[in-house]
C-alpha cells in the first residue's frame, strides 16, 4: 500500500522525491551560477587591484569579505563550534584548501589583465578537470578510485582544444 500525503490521492514518496530532486537540482545549480561569477570576481579583482596599486590589496579585501561572510554564517547558522577532538582528528592534507583558494584568488586577480578572462577561465577549468582525474585515477585524498579510459582522456583533449580555439580566434 502507498502512503497517502492527502485525501487528493497524491502519494508522500512522490513529494519526498520531488523534494530530493529539488535539492539535487539545487547542489547542481550552485556550481553553475558561482562559475558564472567567476569571471566577474576576475575582472573585478583586477580594477580593484589596479585601482589601489596591488592586485594583492584585491586579495586581501577579497579575502576580508569571505571572512565576514563566513562569519556570519557561522554566527547565525551553525549551532556548534568543533571540537578539539576533531581539530585533533584533521590531517595536513585537509588544509590544504586554504592554499588552494588563495592561489586561486592571487591567481584570478592577476592572471586575466595579461591572458585575459576567457583563457583564464578555460585553463582553470583544464586544470580542474586534470586535477580531478589524477585524484580520482590514484584515489587521492580519500576518495575512490576511478581508473582513466579513453573517453575520459579524450574529453580532457577536447577540453585543451577548446583552450587553444579560443585563445587563437
Amino acid at each position: 500500500m502507498v502512503c497517502q500525503a492527502s485525501s487528493h490521492g497524491k502519494p508522500l514518496f512522490l513529494a519526498l522525491s520531488l523534494i530530493t530532486m529539488n535539492v539535487q537540482y539545487y547542489y547542481a545549480l550552485m556550481p553553475l551560477v558561482v562559475g558564472t561569477c567567476l569571471p566577474v570576481m576576475a575582472a573585478s579583482n583586477g580594477a580593484l587591484g589596479k585601482t589601489l596599486g596591488s592586485p594583492f590589496w584585491a586579495v586581501f579585501f577579497a579575502f576580508s569579505i569571505a571572512a565576514v561572510i563566513a562569519g556570519l554564517i557561522i554566527l547565525f547558522g551553525v549551532r556548534q563550534a568543533p571540537s578539539a577532538g576533531q581539530f585533533a582528528a584533521t590531517g595536513p592534507q585537509m588544509w590544504l584548501g586554504g592554499l588552494v583558494i588563495a592561489a586561486n584568488i592571487i591567481t584570478f586577480t592577476i592572471a586575466p589583465q595579461k591572458i585575459g578572462i576567457g583563457v583564464t577561465i578555460i585553463l582553470f577549468i583544464a586544470g580542474q578537470m586534470l586535477s580531478s582525474v589524477l585524484i580520482e585515477h590514484w584515489g587521492w585524498l580519500s576518495y575512490a578510485k576511478h581508473p582513466v579510459n579513453w573517453p575520459r582522456l579524450a574529453g580532457l583533449v577536447l577540453l585543451l582544444t577548446g583552450v587553444a580555439l579560443i585563445k587563437i580566434y
